[in-house]
């Protein structure tokens, strides 16, 4: 498995997690799969954390009610540093 496809999987794994919407477990493959072109996008934690919550807000069209997207990109970006450091 390439790297790329390794860091995606190790991704989805985590957002999987992610119901800021308490809509359930698989129910955010849309807003998964921007969520991880994203990772792959940026860097800053901050900066990835506003864009988890556009991604979201704009899908739901309403604010996100609950999740903590900064703690969620920085957990994303550690896998990310981790994955590639290791390749």
């Amino acid at each position: 498995m390439n790297e790329t496809a390794q860091l995606n999987f190790a991704l989805a794994d985590v957002l999987q997690t992610f119901d800021p919407y308490k809509a359930g477990e698989g129910f955010y493959d849309t807003e998964m799969a921007d969520a991880i072109y994203a990772v792959h996008q940026e860097d800053d934690a901050e900066k990835l954390a506003a864009e988890i919550r556009r991604i979201y807000e704009h899908s739901f069209d309403a604010p996100m009610p609950g999740g903590d997207p900064i703690h969620l990109a920085k957990k994303l970006l550690s896998i990310k540093q981790t994955i590639s450091c290791s390749l």
